[in-house]
Parts: structure tokens; sequence; C-alpha cells
């Protein structure tokens, strides 16, 4: 009979840490936080990813988010962006759906170092391949950006380059300043 009671009492005490643990889980996911001024509640349904946001984001992180929402809901979410954001670098009517991660590239910043030439991004939906190659693609990247684009249409977000064969993420971290979608 002792013995009966004593299992008792240690199925329940693990039982209580169990539910207890539940419970700090739900919490971490029901994320309470300050954006402008309102205190807004992010709570992740069956329905939403993890998706990353880094560079010119004043709190880069990762966010519960639903697939449907736009780049725009999740820079509202990370705070907002830098004022050194480029604008013509992202898109913010476009659609998260599979994509888990976004990169927001500052302004090509001139110094005052005397240069020969202008410094301008480039625009990769437009670029020639003389231009690709200007900023860091290899001779055999460039073609591949050129009929991707052809194939699969305008360049969404600049990490859609991670999809062009030959392009991974050594070459996107090389030319990610360096380009523009618009």
């Amino acid at each position: 009979m002792l013995k009966t009671i004593v299992i008792g009492l240690i199925v329940t005490v693990v039982g209580l840490f169990a539910l207890a643990g539940v419970n700090r889980a739900v919490n971490a996911m029901n994320q309470d936080s300050t954006l402008n001024g309102y205190s807004t509640t992010m709570v992740a349904d069956e329905n939403s990813v993890n998706v990353t946001i880094n560079g010119e984001i004043n709190h880069p992180g990762t966010y519960y988010i639903n697939p449907q929402k736009t780049l725009g809901d999740l820079i509202t979410l990370a705070g907002g962006v830098t004022t050194h954001a480029d604008t013509s670098a992202y898109n913010t009517s476009l659609v998260i759906n599979n994509r888990t991660t976004f990169y927001i590239p500052p302004q090509l910043i001139i110094s005052d170092i005397c240069v020969d030439s202008d410094a301008e991004k480039v625009n990769i939906n437009k670029a020639n391949e003389s231009e690709l190659l200007s900023i860091g693609f290899t001779s055999s990247q460039a073609p591949n950006v050129i009929s991707y684009r052809s194939q699969n249409g305008p360049f969404e977000a600049i990490e859609d380059l991670l999809n062009v064969k030959g392009v991974g993420k050594a070459t996107f971290e090389k030319v990610k300043n360096k380009i523009r979608l618009s």
C-alpha cells in the first residue's frame, strides 16, 4: 500500500514538472513585445514558420510569421529598417512563401576618398554580363544569372540569387551589398 502511494506521488510530481515545461514553451511562443510604442503579441499558430531577417533592420533575428504575410509585415515585426537601408534592394509587398531568410542591404555609401569611376549598385534584373562580372560574379556565374532571370522572370528578392546554378553563399556574401532589384 505504501509502495502504491509513493509511486502515485512520484507520477504526480513528474506530471507537474512536465506540465510546467509545456507552459514555459507556450509562453516562449507567445512573445510579448513593444513595437513603435504599441504592445503586440506574436502568437505562433500551426501555419507560422521561422523566418530570419538581418542587415539594415532595427531588431534582426528570427521571427514566427505566417508564410502568406509579406516582407513588409516581417520588417514591421523586426522594428522596421534603419535609415541606411537600401529601399531599391527589397520589395515590401513580396509574400514570404517558402523563403526562410531575408537580408536588407545598406545604401551604397561613397567615402570621401577619390575614386576614378562612380560607384553604383547593379540592378540584377537588368544587368548585362559585364556589369555582373564587375561586381564579383565569375565568368560562369554571370551568364547563369542572366539565364535564370530570363527563364524565371525578375528576381523578387536578392536571396533568389542562391537559386542560380553556380552561385553559393560565398558569392552571395561578396555581392549582396552591390546589387539592387530596381
